[in-house]
């Protein structure tokens, strides 16, 4: 649904709906999310297709005539959008359970879950699949990997942001993940780099890679149509970067009650388990990945890459990054 669509259908004084930008199906168990929300409250959580790139976008455009109640993105557009006066302060219900390094202090962002860059190998197509970032330069790899467009998907541009910190590169020299994704490019490695859809074609046989999170990997072994045995999922040895994401309740929101509804909802144990469900791993430090979820999850020492970086820095220099992604690879 776009913004505009949603503003013609849906009255600000609508009480039996609410509006969160960025809420997908087959992602994040968000499906389940919006059903089970529905069911309990009688509020309606339609499906919103846009990925974090195109919700902060939105949220710009639309700043002067707010449609959005919420807005789900990954933590770098969360704080560009509390940034430019896009948000407004709120703190959910378990606010306390939410460890301060996943929180704005004033609410203004929050986190609901957070996932570790990881891929999903069909391994009916890929028989050996690669274990570190430069192991995807290899010839095997040719027109298998598949990712979302860095330019204007969260999880493409932070798998971007991550094969340059493997590469040597650092928060202000992407050289080195230039100089590596021309190569993949050079090589013929990269199948696809959409702005929507790259999970689906994976669990769909159209990709045989999927460069996203350690949670896609997880819902393409466990939870879609394909043979669990057909896919491994990998945690990148050498890095794999730990990425929160966040909800903002939308300043000025037309309809703002439902939208801190939806908000303790997420937060409350029996959505965090909900999240739980798609492998993301739930932001409340009180609330356990249920242990039927745990056991088909890689083992920790298998998590020996991961890695938080300095998400205040990323964002300072985000703008930048992306605009030299689509100078140097994009075009």
């Amino acid at each position: 649904m776009t913004a505009g669509l949603a503003g013609c259908l849906f009255g600000d004084d609508d009480e039996d709906l609410v509006i969160q930008y960025n809420a997908v199906d087959g992602w994040a168990n968000y499906s389940t999310v919006r059903e089970t929300f529905t069911e309990e409250t009688g509020i309606d959580f339609p499906e919103d297709t846009k990925n974090s790139g195109q919700t902060l976008n939105a949220l710009t455009n639309e700043a002067d005539n707010p449609q959005a109640d919420v807005a789900y993105m990954g933590i770098s557009d969360a704080i560009v959008a509390e940034q430019e006066g896009l948000t407004q302060p709120y703190e959910p219900e378990n606010w306390d359970q939410i460890p301060d390094d996943l929180k704005h202090p004033d609410g203004e962002w929050f986190c609901n879950h957070y996932g570790t860059v990881g891929w999903a190998v069909n391994t009916d197509e890929i028989e050996e699949p690669p274990e570190t970032w430069e192991d995807l330069l290899d010839e095997r790899f040719e027109d298998t990997i598949a990712l979302y467009n860095p330019e204007s998907a969260y999880n493409g541009f932070i798998n971007y942001v991550n094969a340059n910190l493997a590469m040597g590169g650092s928060l202000t020299d992407f050289e080195p993940g230039i100089e590596f994704f021309q190569e993949l490019q050079d090589r013929g490695n990269i199948a696809a780099m959409p702005d929507q859809g790259v999970t689906t074609s994976f669990f769909q046989g159209e990709v045989p890679m999927l460069m996203a999170y350690d949670f896609n990997a997880y819902e393409a072994k466990y939870l879609s149509d394909m043979d669990e045995d057909s896919v491994e999922v990998v945690v990148p040895d050498d890095s794999a970067l730990v990425i929160p994401y966040t909800l903002n309740v939308v300043n000025d929101a037309p309809r703002q009650e439902n939208g801190e509804q939806l908000c303790d909802f997420q937060l409350s144990e029996q959505g965090q388990q909900l999240f739980a469900e798609s492998f993301v791993t739930p932001a409340r430090d009180d609330v356990d990945i249920p242990d039927e979820i745990a056991d088909m999850m890689l083992p920790e020492d298998e998590y020996g890459g991961s890695q938080a970086i300095d998400y205040e820095e990323l964002v300072e220099h985000q703008s930048d990054i992306r605009s030299e992604f689509s100078e140097e690879i994009a075009s």
